[in-house]
């Protein structure tokens, strides 16, 4: 998400100073050559590194989650992380933090995994800068990780033997619309201090997204039948084995998905007007060689960005491969 923010907010004049933990990986993304654009190296971690990234910004996106098949025990990364960006931002007079969170009621039950994206919200909010929070079901595009694995299991099973979750329902949105948001919060002052959700303009089962994309990848009908006894564990081995997504990482998207992740209000949709893509465009965007109709690039300052559904140089290697 971090490099299709820069490239955009790049495209509205904004400079950028963007902050990774490696700077090599930095190095591959296309804006490092952009002179409006300042590569700095950062874990959020190590507080006296966070200040110097804030230093001289008036807004910081915070868009970090712990979610590493190397990360063992990513909430309490999470909350630290947090703690120390709501520390750096006050120190150093940054004026806004924006964060990307996720949907869930933290009282239905929900993944731990959502739960700590909810909770850093609640702790960089508890700070003295003020906090735009923008929460988001599954995003639909190229790297997003529950995206992936959709697209994979689609890509290389004409026959699933599927987990409950396939029934579940959520309120995608696309890559596309997030930045929007993004992009237009920071330019509407009243949205700061405010937690938003942020949705498409359709609330579907995981089974109907499947369909979706197997159509506008042009496959056959995909014959999916959920059982009951596969559990998040198992369900998390079951995607290691067909995606190129390890198991550690895919747990805590099972468990995710497992939730009903719908949109509790649409404050966010008069504050920032966008034009919300439905799933099956979103979908057609995202897939490789798949050209989007003209509505669905945006208006003439967003041409550049019509790629921004795709995979890009720098996203996760897992992501993107080619059906084998």
């Amino acid at each position: 998400m971090g490099a299709r923010l820069v490239a955009r907010l790049r495209r509205r004049g904004f400079p950028v100073r963007a902050a990774g933990r490696s700077r090599q990986k930095l190095l591959t993304r296309p804006f490092s050559r952009d002179p409006g654009v300042e590569l700095i190296t950062c874990d959020v971690l190590d507080l006296p590194m966070l200040r110097e990234a804030c230093a001289g910004c008036s807004a910081v996106y915070y868009l970090v989650h712990s979610m590493d098949p190397g990360q063992q025990d990513f909430s309490h990364a999470d909350r630290e992380g947090a703690k120390n960006m709501a520390r750096a931002a006050e120190l150093e007079g940054v004026e806004r933090i924006i964060y990307l969170g996720g949907l869930g009621d933290p009282g239905a039950g929900i993944s731990e995994h959502l739960r700590s994206r909810i909770e850093v919200g609640e702790i960089l909010a508890r700070g003295k800068v003020p906090v735009t929070i923008l929460r988001a079901a599954m995003i639909i595009g190229g790297g997003s990780g529950s995206y992936e694995i959709l697209h994979y299991l689609v890509d290389r099973l004409p026959v699933m033997i599927t987990p409950r979750w396939v029934g579940t329902e959520s309120q995608p949105i696309a890559i596309r619309n997030v930045l929007d948001y993004l992009v237009g919060v920071l330019e509407v002052p009243a949205t700061a201090g405010g937690t938003f959700d942020i949705g498409g303009p359709e609330v579907v089962s995981y089974r109907r997204l499947m369909d979706l994309y197997a159509e506008e990848a042009g496959l056959r009908k995909r014959w999916i039948i959920p059982v009951p006894v596969l559990t998040p564990r198992l369900s998390s081995y079951w995607i290691d084995l067909v995606t190129p997504a390890p198991a550690s990482l895919a747990r805590p998207l099972a468990e995710g998905l497992s939730s009903r992740l719908v949109c509790g209000e649409d404050r966010i949709r008069r504050l920032v007007p966008v034009e919300l893509l439905d799933c099956r465009s979103a979908i057609r965007a995202a897939i490789p060689g798949r050209r989007p109709l003209s509505s669905e690039t945006g208006g003439a300052e967003e041409t550049g960005g019509r790629e921004e559904a795709k995979i890009l140089p720098g996203d996760p290697e897992w992501a993107g491969k080619a059906l084998a």
